[in-house]
C-alpha cells in the first residue's frame, strides 16, 4: 500500500510524548513489511533543527489556502530515511518557529488553532504537490484529524490522486481533542456547511477530534480495553456518543502499541554500565548499583527498589502514589523510591518535599529525564510503578518488563492488556502487580505485597521477572493489525 502518516511529532526529530514513539516506529516496520510510507511532520526550526539533517529534497513554494481566499507560502524539506520511507516537513515559521511545540511555560499558544489548521491543510496540499496518491491516510491526534475532513470535502474529493484513498484516525489520547472558537472555522475554508453535530461542531465550538472521528473511514485507540473505554461517559471525555456511532458502525478498533525493541534492548543497550539478559540477570545488578549511587541512595542490594518516569499530571495518578509514598515512609517501610519527571508544579513540590523530609529513602529528579537516565531507571529498579487514573496504552511498562522490571499498575487501557497480575497459582505467566481502586492504601498495599514477594517468594519473583523479559512488544505484530485495518477501510 501507499500509506501517508500525518503526525504533529515523531522520534526522533520531535518528542513530548507517546505520540511521537508511535510515529517514529510503526511507520519505519510498516515500510519493512514492503509498503511505501510517507511521513509528514511540521518543520520545527529550534527543535528538529538542533539535528542538523541533511535533507534529498526541497519541494517549493508550496501554496497553502488559509482562510477563504488567501494563500500562504511554505516549503517541503523531504529526508529519504530508510528503504519505503520519506519524512517530509512543512517549514512555516509563523507557525513552527517555536520554542516548543504546542505550549510555553504550560501555557498553549494562542494561535493552536491556526497552526494545525495550518498544518493539515499543508499536508493535503503537499499530497498534491509530490504526486502522491496515497491508499490510506492516516492522521494521529487532533493536530491532523482534519486531513479525515478535508479528504472527504468537495476541496479534495475530487482530485484523481485521492481516488483510492480513506482516512484512518489513532486516538492517543482521547483527553486532549483540539477544541477552540467556531470563529476559528473561517482559516479552514470549509464554510459553515461543516458547522454541525454530525462533523466538528461541538457545543458551538470547533471540536478538531470529534471531526476526525465523524469523518474517517476506521477509528482506531491504542490499545483494546482503552477502545472500550472511550465508549463510556467516564473515560470518553465527551465523545463518546460519537465513538459509540464508530463502533455501532464497525469503524472503531483498538490496537495494542509496540515498542522499540532495538532501542529498548538490555542485551546491546550501550547507555547502560553492564548489559544484561533474561539468562544472565548478573548485569541487572550493576545497574541498580548504578541508579542507588546516581541518586545518593545507600547502595544495598536487599532494598526492594522502586520506580516513577512519568509526566506529572492528573492523569498518572501520581497525586495518589504521593499520599501512598507518605504513608508508606512515615509507616517506617524499608524500601526506595525514584522518581523523575516534571509537570504540575503541586505535585512537583510535594516529590521534592518527601525527598527533603526521608533522605536516603526517596530520590527526586525534577525536569524531563534525558535517554541515559531513563535506560537506567528502567534496569535498575526492581518495580516500575504506574498508577493512572486512565492510560491509553502506555510504553513505560512493556519497556520495564523488557528490562525485567516488574509493572505495578492500575487495570485501566492499555495496562491492563499488557501486565498479567499475579498470584500463588501463575509464576509461570505473572508480569507484574495490578490494583484496581485509585486510592493511596490500595497503591501502598500493592507495593507492599510486591516487596514481600521480592523478599519472601523469590523464586516467584525471579519466575516472574524472566516471564516479563520475554514478552514480545515488538512493532512487528503491531503492524500486521495495522494492515488489516487498512484493508478494512477499503472494504
Amino acid at each position: 500500500m501507499n500509506i501517508v502518516w500525518v503526525s504533529s511529532e515523531a522520534v526522533p526529530y520531535a518528542k513530548t510524548g507517546g505520540l511521537a514513539d508511535v510515529s517514529g516506529a510503526l511507520p519505519e516496520a510498516l515500510a519493512a513489511r514492503g509498503h511505501k510510507v510517507d511521513v509528514i511532520l511540521p518543520w520545527y526550526p529550534q527543535v528538529t533543527g538542533k539535528l542538523k539533517l541533511k535533507f534529498d529534497s526541497f519541494t517549493g513554494p508550496l501554496g497553502v489556502p488559509f482562510g477563504e481566499k488567501h494563500t500562504e507560502w511554505a516549503q517541503i524539506r523531504t529526508l529519504n530515511a530508510k528503504e519505503n520511507l520519506r519524512f517530509h516537513f512543512i517549514e512555516y515559521d509563523r507557525f513552527f518557529d517555536r520554542p516548543k511545540l504546542y505550549d510555553w511555560n504550560g501555557v498553549e499558544y494562542g494561535d493552536n488553532a491556526q497552526r494545525f489548521i495550518f498544518f493539515s491543510r499543508a499536508a493535503m496540499q503537499a499530497l498534491l504537490a509530490l504526486h502522491l496518491s496515497p491508499d490510506v491516510i492516516h492522521a494521529n491526534d487532533w493536530h491532523a484529524a482534519l486531513c479525515c475532513v478535508y479528504l472527504r470535502s468537495d476541496l479534495y474529493n475530487g482530485y484523481e490522486n485521492f481516488r483510492n484513498a480513506r482516512s484512518i484516525l489513532s486516538i492517543h489520547n482521547i483527553g486532549y481533542q483540539g477544541v477552540f472558537n467556531k470563529e476559528n472555522l473561517y482559516w479552514t475554508g470549509l464554510g459553515w456547511g461543516y458547522f454541525h453535530h454530525n462533523c466538528i461542531e461541538y457545543y458551538d465550538q470547533l471540536n478538531f477530534l470529534k471531526a476526525g472521528v465523524m469523518t474517517a473511514h476506521m477509528v482506531n485507540a491504542v490499545s483494546p480495553t482503552y477502545a472500550q473505554e472511550i465508549l463510556s461517559a467516564e473515560y470518553g471525555f465527551g465523545l463518546d456518543p460519537a465513538l459509540r456511532n464508530c463502533a455501532y458502525s464497525g469503524r472503531l478498533r483498538g490496537i495494542l502499541n509496540g515498542i522499540d525493541v532495538h532501542e529498548w534492548d538490555p542485551v546491546h543497550d550501550k547507555l547502560l554500565p553492564a548489559t544484561f539478559s533474561a539468562d544472565n540477570i548478573s548485569g541487572k545488578n550493576v545497574c541498580r548499583k548504578k541508579l542507588q549511587e546516581y541518586f545518593n541512595l545507600p547502595v544495598r542490594a536487599d532494598v526492594p527498589l522502586f520506580a516513577t518516569i512519568s509526566r506529572l499530571a492528573y492523569q498518572k495518578g501520581l497525586d495518589v502514589q504521593a499520599a501512598a509514598l507518605t504513608r508508606l515512609l512515615e509507616a517506617g517501610e524499608d524500601l526506595q523510591f525514584v522518581v523523575v519527571g516534571s509537570g504540575d508544579p503541586g505535585l512537583e513540590n510535594w516529590y521534592a518535599h518527601l525527598q527533603e523530609r526521608f533522605p536516603g529513602k526517596l530520590a527526586f529528579y525534577r525536569g524531563y529525564a534525558p535517554d541515559s537516565l531513563s535506560h537506567l531507571v528502567e534496569a535498575g529498579a526492581d518495580f516500575f510503578a504506574m498508577p493512572s487514573r486512565y492510560e491509553p496504552c502506555g510504553l513505560n511498562q512493556m519497556y520495564s518488563m523488557r528490562y525485567g522490571t516488574l509493572p505495578i499498575v492500575r487495570s485501566t487501557g492499555g495496562l491492563a492488556d499488557t501486565v498479567t497480575n499475579f498470584n500463588y497459582q501463575n509464576s509461570d505467566s505473572a508480569t507484574g502487580f495490578v490494583f484496581y481502586d485509585l486510592n493511596a492504601e490500595a497503591l501502598a498495599n500493592t507495593m507492599r505485597w510486591a516487596a514481600a514477594v521480592r523478599r519472601d517468594e523469590r523464586a516467584a519473583f525471579d519466575a516472574m521477572r524472566r516471564n516479563a523479559m520475554m514478552r514480545d512488544f515488538s512493532w512487528n505484530n503491531t503492524a500486521s493489525q495495522y494492515e488489516r485495518m487498512y484493508e478494512d477501510a477499503h472494504r
